[in-house]
């Protein structure tokens, strides 16, 4: 706005008025310095709450998520580490790649049967269906023998059996100081025997190739072996047995050991759960 005047023209200006209260770019400031405070403290907690082993976990999980699992629980992909948060400490614990299958009366796969969630996921038509029939209905089998076995009851924690894409998969493992092995050998403890020869029993007659690995934990083999020797020998130990109950040797498509080269995703490679042998009964 302007007016004349007899100096000349005289210009009138209106300020503009801060908003009340002045600018609130200090309050997005002060945000994200009570958030990276926060972290910090987080972060602090976790490395006083840990130790080396359940650091070594953690780091697993934030580094590559797709590895582990913060939450305990199962799915059809093989799971990892959880963390449960005490009042005092933090306490990692691990689980087994494990694929949870539903139980019904009437298996069915064609008609008005009921048809496991499992086949509705395994694809590739029917064909396909029927081999994940065949290979369900063994799993069933070797649970019901195990669990009906009562000397066999108290190492029922150290096997886990699911379907993967590979086929029926089988895991033995050491827990509770409870070996497979007799200690630095490819003995096998006569309760590891027991169960291979169920599995035999209940695989024996199906057309199916089969893998079995070997493996190891990460403390050193003390003597003239080395890991990589006694994955081996204890993968082909599992064979041995395996034929004994039955299985033809034309079954094995192949018997390997990885030392330990290939620990249980979220676990500590030095942990005993590492020590397995992994038999996969392959879909044809």
């Amino acid at each position: 706005m302007a007016e004349e005047n007899e100096g000349g023209i005289v210009k009138k200006c209106k300020k503009k008025k801060c908003p009340e209260g002045g600018g609130s770019a200090w309050e997005v400031a002060y945000g994200d310095f009570m958030t990276s405070m926060m972290a910090f403290f987080l972060v602090m907690w976790l490395i006083a709450a840990t130790n080396i082993k359940q650091r070594k976990t953690l780091s697993t999980y934030f580094t590559s998520p797709g590895a582990t699992s913060l939450t305990e629980g199962s799915s059809q992909m093989p799971s990892k580490g959880v963390f449960d948060v005490g009042s005092r400490s933090l306490t990692i614990s691990t689980k087994l790649p494990e694929m949870p299958l539903p139980t019904t009366e009437n298996n069915r796969i064609h008609g008005k049967g009921i048809i496991p969630k499992v086949l509705k996921n395994s694809g590739g038509g029917p064909t396909n269906k029927k081999e994940t029939m065949k290979l369900y209905t063994a799993m069933q089998k070797i649970e019901k023998s195990l669990s009906s076995n009562k000397d066999l009851l108290k190492y029922k924690n150290q096997i886990k059996i699911d379907l993967t894409e590979d086929g029926l998969r089988i895991v033995i493992f050491d827990k509770n100081k409870k070996p497979m092995f007799a200690e630095g050998s490819a003995i096998l403890e006569p309760y590891a025997k027991e169960i291979l020869d169920i599995i035999g029993e209940k695989v024996k007659n199906m057309p199916n190739k089969i893998t079995i690995e070997g493996h190891t934990d990460s403390t050193p083999f003390l003597g003239e072996k080395s890991n990589w020797d006694l994955s081996t020998m204890r993968a082909n130990s599992a064979r041995k047995e395996l034929e004994s109950a039955g299985i033809g040797n034309h079954r094995f498509n192949s018997v390997v050991g990885y030392a330990d080269t290939r620990p249980m995703p979220g676990t500590d490679p030095e942990n005993i759960i590492n020590r397995r042998i992994v038999i996969t009964i392959k879909r044809l």
